[in-house]
């Protein structure tokens, strides 16, 4: 074959594959660049962190100047004198991820009072940035306040390595890689006899069937990354029921978007590269390592709308943090909202291609 005619094929070719073709040289590329460009911020300026007076003697003027303070570095959220349990369990649930306790005096000349700042040992990342930021507030204290403010950084929970913080976290990728990589790629070696299962049975027997060997086989790579987490004397607990329960409804919806991926693009090679995409899209934008904020207000309103977001919060609050799954009830009803749209929306795309036929 000549090489005009070669070319000629090849150029064929990207034409009737352009959407697969834009997807891994423009959609994939980008993704990667907007990911890498966050990680040039090393102080973060707006995760959100609670704001509570000492006592009801605090002034509301002494909590206003506070806020200007802690805007600089944070978005801050205020809470009443009464409600600083309330504000700690927002910091285990990851709503917040620093509490500053505001004392009174602040405003007033030649008093000396310390702000208390609260921050979780488990959140290994934010350990750093939260040493940086105590230092910020007592220098802008200092310049701010006529009273002389000193900040005393008082770390609660458990000391954790960066080493066991992220086990908790390869955990979950191995997830989203097992929902958007494998299992799309076991249907599509399938889809060959697609017709005969139609004769013999249904897509959705088939698709049955998948789902109860492949969501316990799940359980292997748990294991092992339980076994290594066990013998290198690492304190997480991914097998712990809450733990389990959370990484199967997280693989059960992202299976479910994937398979809805392949099955609206009829299998074909553009549906691969999509869940690709998806795959690391959720990985750049739903701040599995990350505080939430931690690198812009928009990152964190996307992560706050990320399922994953949560998914990752409740597994390394039970893995990690030792937390009772019930301290998560409403993330956990939320996620199982999002699984029962992720399977209404898996019926409509098998619905769509039972009606266009099969392809053998």
């Amino acid at each position: 074959m000549a090489l005009r005619s070669l070319l000629y094929k090849e150029v064929r070719w990207l034409r009737h594959n352009l959407s697969t073709v834009v997807l891994v040289l423009i959609v994939l590329p980008s993704i990667v660049a907007l990911g890498t460009v966050a990680f040039q911020q090393v102080i973060p300026r707006d995760t959100p962190v609670a704001l509570v007076p000492a006592d009801e003697d605090v002034t509301d003027d002494e909590m206003t100047a506070m806020r200007g303070v802690t805007t600089v570095f944070s978005e801050p959220h205020s809470y009443a004198a009464d409600e600083r349990d309330r504000a700690m369990r927002a910091l285990t649930r990851e709503e917040v991820y620093a509490v500053f306790v505001v004392p009174q005096g602040v405003l007033d000349r030649n008093a000396q009072v310390t702000v208390e700042m609260y921050v979780e040992e488990e959140m290994v990342p934010y350990e750093q940035p939260s040493l940086a930021i105590a230092s910020i507030l007592r220098g802008r204290a200092s310049s701010v306040f006529p009273a002389d403010v000193g900040v005393e950084r008082i770390a609660v929970g458990q000391d954790r390595t960066l080493s066991e913080y992220l086990v908790s976290v390869g955990a979950m990728l191995v997830t989203l890689l097992f929902a958007f990589a494998y299992v799309p790629y076991v249907l599509a070696d399938e889809q060959r006899v697609f017709r005969r299962i139609r004769v013999e049975s249904s897509l959705w027997e088939l698709l049955a069937g998948k789902f109860l060997v492949l969501t316990p086989l799940l359980l292997v790579p748990l294991l092992a990354f339980q076994g290594v987490a066990a013998y290198l004397d690492f304190s997480v607990a991914l097998l712990s029921p809450g733990a389990v329960a959370v990484t199967l409804l997280t693989f059960g919806y992202c299976t479910a978007v994937s398979l809805s991926v392949m099955f609206l693009t009829r299998f074909r090679t553009v549906g691969r590269m999509a869940n690709v995409a998806i795959l690391f899209g959720g990985l750049a934008f739903s701040n599995l390592v990350y505080p939430a904020g931690f690198f812009s207000p928009l990152r964190r309103e996307i992560a706050k709308a990320n399922p994953l977001h949560y998914s990752m919060v409740v597994q390394r609050g039970v893995s990690l943090k030792g937390q009772s799954a019930a301290l998560y009830a409403d993330y956990l009803l939320a996620l199982c909202g999002v699984t029962v749209l992720a399977f209404v929306l898996l019926a409509g795309t098998v619905a769509y291609y039972d009606r266009g036929g099969y392809r053998a």
